[in-house]
Order: structure tokens, then C-alpha cells, then sequence
């Protein structure tokens, strides 16, 4: 198993190369970010996490990048799910899907062969106190498999 399972793909998406599990029915997991792609985004971020972190509207940046890399617990849980996992910046997953702009964020979307549906919305993500309970809640919601 490579050691950096996230690749920056054609789209400059990330998604996960490869799996313990084999991936489930075609079933991929959006996680999307409440923060644009850009280098003057990821500064103000990054400032803004260093400074008043609990005011950073992004939960999910906040407890899965405090700063400037991936933390391993998470990194870990995204290797186990039997899902294609994709991360999108607000900017990216809004120009991809068009119909998709009035959902707040973050949030996790469940597609497969359709359009995104919601599948975990920014209320539930900002429940989470710390990266434990994001996992809960990311498993409270996965589609099990057939």
C-alpha cells in the first residue's frame, strides 16, 4: 500500500488510490470544504486557524487540517471506508455541480451514477468537538453495503 493514498487527479481533485476493502457499488463520498482552493484562501485559512480557531467556519478543515497537512487519524479512517472518497474547496464542487450552490457548507454528498445528494449536512459536521466525533458522526451516516 503507497504510503500518500490521496493523488491530485485531472479534475485537481483528491481521490483515494487505493483500499484495504475493495470499493463498494460504484458509491463515492464528496467531502467539501467550506474554503476556496486558492493560495490567498489557504493563507487566510491557515491565519485564521492559528488565530481564532473556534471562529474558522470550516469544522471539517478544522479538525481533519489544523494546519498544513492531513492528520493521520483521519487519513487513516478515509483508507478504511470501502467508498471512493473526493475532496472538493467550495470553489471547486460548486463549479462542478452548478445545481448543488445553495448547500451549505461543509457537508459530505453520496453520488454514484446520478447528481450529489446530501448526504451529511453542515449541522451535523459542526456537532463534532473533535476529530473522534466527526468519525461517529461520517459512520452514523455511510451507506452500508448491500
Amino acid at each position: 500500500m503507497s504510503e500518500n493514498i490521496l493523488i491530485n487527479n485531472k479534475n485537481n481533485n483528491y481521490v483515494r488510490t487505493d483500499s484495504p476493502r475493495p470499493i463498494s457499488n460504484g458509491v463515492k463520498l464528496i467531502f467539501v470544504y467550506n474554503s476556496d482552493g486558492t493560495v490567498a484562501s489557504f493563507i487566510k485559512d491557515t491565519t485564521h486557524k492559528l488565530v481564532s480557531p473556534e471562529t474558522y467556519p470550516c469544522n471539517l478543515c478544522r479538525l481533519t487540517y489544523p494546519l498544513m497537512s492531513m492528520k493521520g487519524e483521519w487519513r487513516k479512517f478515509i483508507e478504511s471506508l470501502p467508498h471512493e472518497v473526493i475532496f472538493l474547496h467550495r470553489d471547486e464542487f460548486r463549479k462542478q455541480y452548478p445545481d448543488q450552490k445553495n448547500v451549505q457548507l461543509p457537508a459530505v454528498f453520496r453520488t454514484g451514477a446520478s447528481e450529489p445528494r446530501l448526504l451529511i449536512s453542515h449541522i451535523d459536521i459542526d456537532k463534532a468537538k473533535n476529530l473522534s466525533e466527526l468519525i461517529e458522526i461520517v459512520n452514523r451516516f455511510l451507506p452500508k453495503p448491500n
